[in-house]
């Protein structure tokens, strides 16, 4: 089983913004701190935290485990299972994110508190201090 904890972290609305990403699992625990380009609204930069994640899993072929998706956005969490958004802003990152799960063998998606979430809010904060360089 993969756990897979993503935030991200914006400074201003919109402004620059960062990325934390923590995946464990039997012998493997991966942290990814990555900074993004241009400006980000925080729901905008927590759908790519995701969608980063996702495609961190299929890149590495880690798509046959049960994973489960641990984010502190609950509009991330409710779009992705309900498979719906009502924002066409965030459309084309929920369509990205349902086609790349479809390459998982078994998915849950799980909103937590966010001091349940401090080793991806962590990475992000220092992504962010990338991006603001």
């Amino acid at each position: 089983m993969l756990k897979v904890y993503s935030d991200a972290a914006v400074n201003g609305n919109p402004g620059s913004a960062g990325i934390g990403i923590v995946i464990t699992g039997t012998d493997m625990y991966k942290q990814l701190a990555l900074p993004l380009e241009g400006q980000w609204d925080n729901h905008t930069a927590e759908f790519e935290a995701i969608r980063l994640a996702i495609s961190w899993l299929v890149e590495n072929n880690q798509t046959h485990s049960i994973t489960q998706f641990f984010t502190d956005s609950q509009v991330v969490a409710r779009s992705i299972e309900k498979k719906y958004v009502k924002s066409e802003t965030f459309k084309p990152y929920l369509n990205e994110c349902l086609a790349l799960l479809e390459s998982l063998s078994y998915y849950e998606i799980n909103w937590i508190p966010e001091k349940q979430n401090k080793g991806a809010d962590n990475l992000a904060k220092q992504a962010l201090q990338k991006a603001i360089r």
